[in-house]
């Protein structure tokens, strides 16, 4: 009988472990799982302004938010911006966005990098801004040359009945370079004439979850250029969250 009682006890107690093993397993999991899709730099969110605005007969609150392409780790640093993990370019201080829904809202980012060619000019063309233009160092523009920029900012969703699409692209102006001398100055005070300013509005509609990305071939040589940060998360690519 005392056999049977430790045998019916042993049984127990595996039975125990193997639960908490279980558990811990799927915890395990969940907490790895939960820390790859975390934001590597945080969220970046939109400052609400005071004043509105009216476009067609409908009256938005404005809201603002500022980030910036950077072509390595140091011109981040020069910037205030610690950067990502590995020396490549950059979006930042964060790649995931937060804005308010049903909002004009106003971007700027501060462009510092170089380019080459785009793969499709279509993404030479702004697309779903206020009025259709974007602000480059004070002139408002339509579209760039395809050889004329060095990163895209596009922002898109996937196409499904739970939420509104929401699409915006927009091209951003390079920074010539020199054979000799290497970066050429612009005429833009706010980069300290390092870069470009780049401003652009346009209006959120209703809650929902988006994804915003270069669509310059911008990373390394594998992947037609599509490899290294074009594929890294967090470096070229981003969440953006449009809360009620």
């Amino acid at each position: 009988m005392a056999s049977s009682n430790m045998t019916s006890g042993k049984r127990l107690a595996s039975a125990v472990l193997a639960t908490v093993l279980s558990v811990a397993v799927v915890a395990g999991v969940g907490v790895l799982l939960h820390k790859l899709s975390a934001d590597p730099n945080g969220t970046l969110i939109a400052t609400k302004e005071a004043d509105t605005i009216t476009i067609e007969g409908k009256v938005y609150p404005k809201a603002s938010i500022t980030m910036g392409v950077y072509a390595d780790k140091e011109q981040a640093h020069e910037d205030g911006f610690d950067g990502m993990k590995n020396d490549w370019v950059q979006y930042g201080p964060s790649n995931h966005l937060i804005l308010p829904a049903n909002t004009y809202v106003t971007m700027t980012i501060h462009g510092y990098d170089g380019g080459e060619e785009l793969n499709n000019p279509f993404f030479g063309k702004v697309v779903g801004t206020v009025g259709g233009t974007v602000n480059i160092d004070g002139e408002d523009i339509s579209s760039l040359p395809y050889n004329k920029i060095q990163h895209t900012w596009t922002l898109h969703g996937i196409p499904t009945s739970t939420q509104d699409p929401l699409y915006v692209s927009v091209p951003l102006l390079r920074v010539e370079e020199d054979e000799e001398t290497g970066w050429v100055p612009t005429k833009d005070p706010n980069t300290n004439f390092k870069g470009h300013t780049i401003t652009f509005s346009f209006l959120t509609k209703g809650a929902g979850e988006y994804v915003w990305n270069c669509e310059f071939p911008c990373g390394d040589d594998t992947y037609a250029k599509f490899g290294a940060a074009m594929s890294g998360y967090g470096y070229m690519s981003g969440k953006v969250t449009v809360t009620a």
